[in-house]
């Protein structure tokens, strides 16, 4: 039975992840942290080493559907490396006090996110609004607000696994001249460029129950195709309102399992 619901929960993953590119953070920590159980430690360090692999097999189908832009892309992943490094540091080196307080604010910052993408997706002068910058061309200062913001997202992505998807999302809804196809795409590169060193740290520090993460994988992998495909059929606004959906209730359920 424990195998089954692992394979299960592992194919709903893959398939929410290929269709919004929300991943470790909104998705798959709270799931491991709620409904298997396991330690919050292990969620995290466990969540960014799945949602690399499934990362991959989205990713691959997003870049076939041109809906990954590269500039931009790369420019936020190679930010956001030096503070994922160090985000997943700090679960090991605080105390057993501040740990505590980690799920709480994961929770929070969900909650956060969500609250200003549906107030952007929701409000029609600002959906409607011309977006500041286009994701093709950078000036000096857009690189410099984009490394500072890489720099906490990547902190928070090592701490609580949350960033590489909904933090960046977010700051590319407000402030790109990008579709949603776009901004999955784009965020799903992004996420598999910071991911990869901070689950490497994570590894090194608390290891990862290898066994639990080939279930999962065994069934995220046709879920993380058939959702990458299923974003062609939704359009835009739908598309983002399922993305705050899933943010939603990662952050109810983490807090209600840390309080």
């Amino acid at each position: 039975m424990d195998v089954l619901i692992a394979v299960v929960l592992g194919f709903v993953l893959g398939f929410l992840i290929g269709l919004t590119g929300v991943g470790g953070g909104a998705l798959v920590a709270p799931a491991l942290y709620v409904i298997l159980g396991l330690p919050y430690g292990e969620a995290v360090a466990l969540s960014l080493i799945y949602s690399l692999f499934t990362k991959v097999v989205s990713g691959v189908q997003h870049m076939r559907q041109g809906a990954v832009l590269w500039k931009i892309s790369l420019l936020y992943g190679l930010l956001g490396i030096p503070g994922a490094i160090v985000g997943s540091r700090i679960v090991y080196l605080a105390d057993p006090g501040l740990q505590r307080l980690f799920p709480l604010l994961m929770g929070g910052i969900l909650l956060l996110v969500s609250g200003l993408m549906l107030l952007e997706t929701t409000m029609r002068s600002l959906a409607a609004r011309e977006k500041p910058f286009s994701p093709h061309h950078f000036a000096w200062r857009g690189v410099l607000a984009i490394g500072a913001l890489q720099l906490l997202v990547g902190v928070l992505l090592g701490v609580t696994s949350i960033g590489s998807g909904s933090i960046i999302i977010l700051s590319m809804v407000f402030l790109f001249r990008m579709s949603a196809r776009e901004i999955v795409g784009s965020n799903i590169v992004i996420a598999l460029i910071m991911v990869i060193p901070a689950g490497f740290t994570h590894y090194l520090a608390g290891g990862v129950d290898w066994r639990l993460l080939g279930l999962l994988l065994l069934g995220s992998v046709g879920g993380a195709v058939l959702g990458s495909k299923s974003t062609m059929l939704l359009p835009d606004r739908a598309l983002k309102l399922a993305m705050i959906a899933l943010i939603v209730g990662g952050a109810v359920s983490t807090i209600a399992k840390a309080w």
